[in-house]
């Protein structure tokens, strides 16, 4: 593994082509402040870069809207439904999908026997989302409103605190914080299986044009 960030990360939000991710930093008069960065994964470059630009990426042209309803617009794990509509999820289980146009559509809480959910893949009109508390994982409908499968959990030992979910093909990758594991299930035949195994916290894993990039408890790296 290859060390490319080790400051503290707040937040990251990838795209097709790369991701940005918010961090810890000090202003000059000593306020503790988020700096912005983004990768380029055609260039396979790191840049500062501004926060208009961040959010832009982050939530579309209708970023200062979306930001404002928001108020805290780091913490929060983003997907673009397959209506073009915004779905923001916190950690909390608070989530939000936004119309085209920057306007609320619904604006409710996602649980799981109580257990909020939290990050976000999307998966044509359903989502997937972590159970942190359950040791689970779930397929929403954002359309329907409810709960269509929910893999783990009860005595099972499949995710452990699992944290964050990250979509490919038919391949979803799950961040489990206790067991320090990302684990993959197949979609289609929810089959599981470990992935890749560290000795400190995993938070999110990114795969962005065949490139691998993990956020671990010391910052982050792109993986061999």
């Amino acid at each position: 593994m290859e060390n490319v960030f080790s400051g503290e990360i707040l937040n990251i939000t990838p795209f097709k082509k790369g991701f940005v991710f918010a961090a810890k930093g000090q202003s000059s008069d000593g306020r503790l402040v988020a700096n912005f960065y983004g990768y380029d994964a055609v260039n396979d470059k790191f840049t500062h870069i501004k926060k208009n630009v961040f959010l832009k990426v982050k939530f579309g042209f209708e970023y200062e809207e979306i930001a404002a309803t928001l108020g805290d617009y780091v913490s929060c794990d983003v997907g673009v439904l397959n209506d073009n509509k915004i779905m923001a999820v916190f950690p909390n289980g608070e989530y939000y999908i936004f119309n085209t146009d920057g306007s609320v559509n619904v604006s409710s809480l996602l649980t799981y026997h109580g257990s909020p959910v939290c990050d976000i893949a999307v998966d044509n009109s359903y989502v997937w989302c972590a159970v942190p508390g359950e040791n689970a994982i779930i397929k929403y409908s954002p359309r329907e409103g409810r709960i269509l499968l929910r893999i783990g959990g009860g005595e099972t030992t499949a995710f452990e605190r699992p944290c964050a979910v990250h979509l490919m093909g038919s391949t979803l990758y799950i961040c489990n914080q206790a067991s320090k594991k990302i684990r993959t299930l197949n979609i289609t035949t929810n089959s599981v299986r470990d992935y890749r195994v560290f000795n400190e916290k995993v938070y999110k894993y990114i795969n962005v044009a065949s490139r691998e990039f993990v956020w671990l408890q010391s910052g982050l790296y792109l993986l061999d």
